[in-house]
């Protein structure tokens, strides 16, 4: 977007007259556009030009000033979290940023990393690991890669018994692993896979998913790969998806960005589709696939979410726990998007900003306040 479709963009906005695509756009821009590089506002000056944009947007009318959006404009943008408040709401006029986090010691952001338990009750933690070789025996090699990744290597299918290994990641790691038959795993915080050392002898590709993960499963007709979660089963043939299904959340969910795939054998997701299983009612709709895969762009991502989801997602990505001074802070519903990389203050920063709450991290507990 160059200069001058920018700013007919803030015209129209200004103006209160625009349609919902140029709505999206105007997010995409202040959320996306130069993420990593700054600004060139304050932190007081970048939160207004945020409370104009939303107060449109919002309203859909023209703003009183709308001055600090232009000022913004004419800066490269930082990624930034954008909150609509649900029985809270924030404006410009009131907003104290420097009492919004309290800390002694920030959180860093998650990072790489995973236990792999093998089927004799061995444990490697990866991040500790040495790049190379982590196991070796005549039928399977398993290595780890520059980048962290766990790679399997079927040398020889001779035998007739499976092993199954387990692939966890604690909250604040994700880790990645190509399986023996070459599909492609990715695990987010909180995690766990459970699989075959090898699929030789086996009429099914079969692995338990227990949090959330992304798959790239590699084609084989005779052999279809299975995903069982707490509540329901997920058959591809080869296919690229995602399924989101914790053990402390009641529904799951499968996002098909590619190929088919079979729910319970009864239902059949076309690429694009998202279906949500909540307590064994399956309901299927067009997915945001911006929404369910930011998780693997290592971004933030919410569209109409509740607090309390907002902060299952944080306390399994910095490993924290999260407690309410006020209860009806859960029911905040929250737009947005940062950045996973960004440390924990920052996140909570513009949170707080959004709902008129701040916080206090203390060691690795944090407590939400409203102001």
């Amino acid at each position: 977007m160059d200069k001058s479709q920018i700013n007919e963009l803030l015209d129209k906005l200004a103006a209160g007259n625009f349609n919902p695509a140029e709505e999206r756009q105007a997010l995409d821009y202040i959320h996306k556009f130069n993420s990593d590089g700054p600004t060139g506002l304050t932190d007081e000056s970048f939160f207004k030009a945020e409370a104009e944009m939303w107060q449109v947007i919002d309203h859909n009318s023209k703003p009183k000033q709308f001055s600090w959006f232009r000022n913004f404009a004419s800066a490269a943008a930082a990624v930034i979290i954008i909150c609509a408040a649900g029985f809270y709401y924030y404006n410009s006029s009131n907003l104290e940023v420097a009492k919004l986090v309290s800390y002694t010691k920030d959180i860093p952001a998650g990072k790489d990393g995973a236990t792999l338990t093998l089927g004799n009750g061995k444990k490697i933690a990866i991040s500790e690991a040495s790049v190379g070789k982590l196991f070796d025996d005549p039928n399977i090699t398993i290595t780890k890669t520059a980048d962290g990744m766990i790679v399997y290597k079927v040398k020889s299918s001779e035998s007739g018994g499976t092993d199954y290994n387990t692939l966890e990641t604690d909250n604040g790691q994700q880790g990645k692993v190509v399986l023996p038959d070459n599909s492609i795993v990715c695990l987010n915080a909180g995690s766990s896979l459970k699989y075959p050392s090898s699929f030789s002898h086996l009429n099914e590709r079969q692995v338990e998913l227990s949090g959330e993960a992304y798959f790239e499963i590699s084609k084989d007709k005779k052999h279809p790969f299975i995903v069982r979660t707490k509540s329901q089963d997920v058959k591809v043939l080869g296919t690229h998806f995602n399924i989101n299904s914790y053990i402390d959340e009641r529904r799951t969910k499968t996002t098909l960005l590619e190929g088919s795939v079979l729910i319970d054998n009864k239902y059949q997701l076309k690429p694009g589709d998202l279906a949500i299983n909540d307590d064994g009612k399956l309901a299927i709709m067009r997915a945001d696939t911006d929404l369910e895969l930011a998780w693997k762009n290592n971004d933030f991502y919410f569209r109409e979410t509740a607090m309390e989801s907002v902060m299952k997602q944080i306390e399994r990505w910095y490993d924290i726990k999260v407690e309410y001074a006020d209860p009806r802070l859960k029911f905040i519903s929250i737009n947005g998007l940062i950045s996973r990389s960004k440390p924990l203050s920052v996140v909570l920063e513009r949170l707080g900003a959004a709902g008129q709450m701040h916080f206090k991290i203390n060691g690795r507990n944090v407590t939400a306040m409203p102001q």
